[in-house]
């Protein structure tokens, strides 16, 4: 299998860190706001914007590391059946977090609602904070047996 430009990983390993960064942004304000029962804000709103365009970004350029690595075409060659750092990257790693964009697109249009506050805050916590949660378990962190990689890393090899 061939390995997709070190640029390319390098760029996808430090953009989690924007992406993880809004993420809790948004859901704290979230929570706090549903807490406190505050007023929803054009600041919330572009909050949630700036962690979906982020997501959007992160989700493009794992794309580029996905398909220029390789692992399209383990499909062809039994791809249940690999080992588990490949399946890892392969198939869980990318799907996870294509559900977990997914919760963070419904959190945004949440924003861009005309509900009530409370409700809006509401939803956008659980949206958010599942989609964190979903970032949290699938991202290769170091000590991770078998898919463990850097804090940012450069390659895509073992």
């Amino acid at each position: 299998m061939h390995t997709a430009p070190a640029s390319l990983v390098l760029v996808h390993s430090l953009l989690r860190y924007v992406v993880l960064l809004f993420t809790v942004i948004v859901a704290l304000q979230s929570l706090m706001g549903m807490i406190g029962k505050k007023e929803f804000t054009g600041a919330n709103r572009k909050m949630a914007l700036f962690m979906m365009i982020s997501c959007d970004v992160q989700l493009l350029i794992g794309l580029a590391v996905y398909i220029t690595g390789g692992f399209m075409g383990m499909s062809k060659t039994g791809f249940p059946d690999v080992d588990h750092y490949n399946r890892f990257y392969g198939m869980e790693h990318p799907a996870s977090m294509i559900v977990a964009i997914i919760l963070i697109h419904l959190a945004y249009f949440t924003a861009k609602k005309s509900i009530d506050s409370v409700r809006k805050y509401k939803r956008m916590f659980w949206y958010s904070f599942i989609a964190l949660m979903l970032f949290m378990a699938m991202i290769p962190w170091p000590g991770r047996l078998v898919v463990g990689k850097p804090l940012a890393v450069a390659a895509t090899h073992r």
